[in-house]
């Protein structure tokens, strides 16, 4: 899959918007450290981020994490695949929306 950072944007912007209340319910807290699966944009990680937790934010698109990473330089954005994550019980929690269905191979 190719994505175009700047179409995704521009014709999905409503995902981020429907993602920011699902960060209300995930209530991420400062010192928590979350995981960001599939972060696309990276603007879920920041929103997390803002409040206070620390984000490792992962997507398998280079081009998105490359977008990602050049507008919120302060966080931590890595390029993986969903099926081979190398993390073992480093985070107090996962949010991932908008990406399950697009992991073909499972784990």
């Amino acid at each position: 899959m190719h994505w175009v950072t700047q179409r995704y944007l521009d014709r999905h912007g409503f995902i981020i918007e429907r993602d920011r209340a699902l960060v209300d319910l995930l209530a991420p807290r400062p010192g928590e450290r979350i995981l960001d699966l599939g972060c696309g944009t990276g603007d879920i990680a920041m929103a997390i981020s803002e409040r206070g937790a620390r984000v490792v934010a992962v997507d398998a698109s280079a081009a998105m994490v490359a977008s990602a990473r050049a507008r919120f330089t302060d966080l931590d954005f890595r390029v993986a695949d969903a099926t081979e994550l190398d993390f073992e019980a480093e985070f107090d929690a996962v949010f991932s929306h908008a990406v399950l269905h697009w992991v073909t191979r499972a784990c």
